[in-house]
């Protein structure tokens, strides 16, 4: 049956199974701790046994087993394999393709004995090629760089997406919104796990030749068919097959890697960079997960990689030479360590800056001793490695949930609301969860343009998570890891209904990146280094130059000085934004513009419409409690007749 094949020894590098050029079977594996360990081959050719080689010692080099095997009939028949060891059968970690895991949320059981049945790694070949034409990795700084966050299931699947129904909850879904994106100002997509996985937490577990199920909680008690409530991990931060795009994304998972490609081949097209998140358990094998980041890099050109997991070999993957050109993204760096004390002429590690996060929440609530913190957050800038800032994750409130609910509403995820955290920092304006109280609704809309404000022309890269652009809600669940529904989902409905908060995060995205003093590459030195009579940065209050940065103050304004912008032969104007955070209305002052200048009303998050600016451009102004104002610089068109004016009065006196 098997022919007069021949066992061969390979090098032991790169880990893996594929058919060579010449037809020969290639299969690199790690075994540890089994007498007998082999491959079986299976066929989807109707009456065509699977086959089984088994791995003698002599192969072994450490823990691999390295073997090339010759002369196998008919090999091209066989489309899919599994490793065995002893009398257990499991899929290659190093799998391109896991076959048996396309229907999202199906369960399938992937316990050792029924892997051999129901889960294989798909055969690949070495011939097989995609056209990446004239791709190329955008490499947006992180200065230039608008970060939206999305889990592909949940980002379309939705009808309401208005995605064609083959293409909801895929990957070429999200292809169908790149006008939206584009339209929306985003240079960055971050993508939540989409490495192959099967996301079922509690699979059916079946004995081979027995038709009675036999299920087990976590505990590994054993329970009844009728006591088990199907849950999925839906977010996917859990083990997976690290080398796979998961097939249950495609519209064809039959062509997975083909369908993943083009993704990202159609979103470089469009300027848009993929960052994938990837999460590693704390005794994840460090070689693998190295291994696996150079392939999606090499084989599928994705732009970097924002890495989850407390024992991440993170020093070894950022002095990896294939990525010195590629962003990660982790919860911290020792830039110190890893750059010799010297900042790179280009940075592409990035932290996820939480603080960002905890300041801004606290300084919107009106909390006391805020305003140091949230002014600290907002001009954190590091010259070694980016800083990615967010006032909402994938985990806890989506930013309309966090104006309307003080406490988490989990009954839903079937923990008695004890998962997810305690911690919100939130104020739902006065009632708990939905309401038609206009006044109610009204505060919290201007609270949500409130700290999207802040976070846009806070100096780190902004990230958005899908939805929140438009008031997305999830009813209050701050941990929605297993809700594959219209809770985790995005709700596209919400984009009419909140048409107000999405064209302002146009406006405020449009803002930030035609002025390059916003977003700058380099921290603001808050002093006048060019001598132009103005800090790059300065702060105010009540009294120009003189901010209130006491304990109890929620007001802050703050002056970008144009004057500082890199752009040759265009206008640098002045930005003035005053955050008045109090419960009460605020006076503020105008901080003196250079001569022939004076003040324009930009934008105006509140209700007050009481603003005149004094001839003098130095009045105090009044601002609506719980609001964000933002002034801009421009030519006053008086500024000849007032001249003469102050010059007549100036001779008089």
């Amino acid at each position: 049956m098997l022919g007069k094949y021949e066992i061969c020894k390979e090098k032991p590098y790169p880990l893996g199974c594929y058919i060579d050029y010449d037809k020969s079977l290639v299969v690199r594996a790690i075994f540890t701790d089994s007498k007998k360990r082999g491959i079986t081959l299976y066929s989807s050719v109707k009456g065509r046994e699977s086959i089984s080689f088994s791995f003698p010692e002599n192969l072994k080099r450490g823990a691999i087993y390295s073997a090339r095997i010759r002369n196998i009939e008919n090999i091209d028949d066989y489309d899919s394999y599994n490793y065995f060891a002893d009398n257990a059968y499991f899929c290659d970690s190093y799998a391109k393709h896991v076959i048996g895991l396309e229907k999202f949320g199906e369960d399938v059981p992937d316990n050792e004995i029924r892997a051999k049945l129901d889960n294989k790694s798909l055969l690949s070949h070495s011939d097989v090629c995609f056209d990446w034409g004239n791709d190329a990795n955008p490499l947006i700084p992180y200065e230039n760089s608008f970060v939206y966050l999305l889990n592909v299931r949940g980002f379309t699947k939705s009808s309401s997406s208005g995605v064609a129904s083959s293409k909801r909850g895929t990957f070429l879904g999200i292809l169908e919104k790149i006008p939206y994106l584009k339209e929306l100002g985003v240079t960055t997509l971050e993508i939540m796990p989409c490495y192959e996985m099967n996301e079922v937490e509690n699979p059916v577990k079946k004995a081979a030749g027995n038709t009675e199920k036999l299920v087990y909680s976590k505990d590994g008690s054993l329970l009844g068919e009728k006591d088990i409530t199907k849950k999925v991990n839906f977010w996917g931060y859990k083990k997976g097959y690290y080398f796979a795009p998961r097939t249950s994304f495609c519209e064809n998972p039959q062509d997975a890697e083909n369908e993943f490609k083009l993704f990202v081949k159609t979103l470089h097209e469009n300027g848009i960079e993929v960052i994938l998140q990837f999460f590693f358990e704390d005794n994840e094998n460090e070689s693998l997960i190295i291994d696996a980041l150079r392939f999606w890099r090499c084989t599928y050109h994705v732009d970097g990689f924002h890495l989850k997991g407390a024992r991440v070999p993170i020093r070894q993957i950022v002095k990896e030479p294939l990525f010195t050109d590629a962003k990660i993204w982790y919860d911290w760096f020792d830039t110190g360590d890893i750059y010799g004390g010297k900042a790179p002429d280009e940075r592409v590690l990035a932290i996820y800056n939480n603080a960002f996060m905890y300041a801004s929440r606290r300084f919107l609530k009106s909390d006391d001793n805020t305003v140091n913190d949230f002014l600290k957050a907002m001009i954190h800038n590091d010259p070694a490695s980016g800083v990615v800032n967010y006032i909402c994750d994938y985990e806890g409130f989506r930013l309309a949930d966090l104006v309307a609910y003080e406490h988490k509403h989990n009954e839903e995820n079937g923990e008695n609301n004890k998962d997810g955290s305690d911690n919100n920092l939130s104020w739902n304006c006065g009632i708990e969860g939905r309401t038609r109280k206009h006044n109610i609704l009204e505060l919290r809309n201007k609270q949500m343009k409130n700290i999207l404000t802040m976070l846009f022309m806070a100096q780190g890269t902004p990230m958005l998570y899908s939805g929140d652009e438009f008031g997305n809600s999830q009813a209050g669940n701050n941990n929605p890891y297993c809700q594959d529904n219209e809770t985790g989902w995005v709700d596209w409905r919400a984009l009419d209904k909140n048409r107000d908060i999405y064209d302002y995060v146009r406006f405020l995205v449009k803002l930030r990146f035609s002025n390059n003093f916003l977003h700058s590459g380099k921290p603001f030195k808050l002093m006048d280094y060019i001598s132009c009579g103005y800090p790059d940065l300065s702060c105010h209050g009540k009294e120009a130059w003189r901010p209130d940065l006491s304990g109890y103050s929620h007001i802050l304004g703050m002056l970008y000085c144009g004057l500082y912008d890199n752009k040759k032969d265009s206008e640098k104007p002045f930005i003035y934004v005053c955050y008045n955070m109090h419960w009460a209305r605020n006076e503020f002052a105008l901080p003196g513009l250079p001569a022939g200048l004076r003040w324009s009303l930009l934008s105006d998050t509140g209700a007050y419409a009481g603003v005149e600016l004094h001839p003098d451009n130095t009045e105090f102004n009044m601002l609506d409690d719980r609001s964000v104002r933002i002034y801009i610089s421009e030519k006053d068109p008086d500024y000849k007749k007032k001249k003469e004016v102050k010059k007549k009065k100036n001779g008089k006196n």
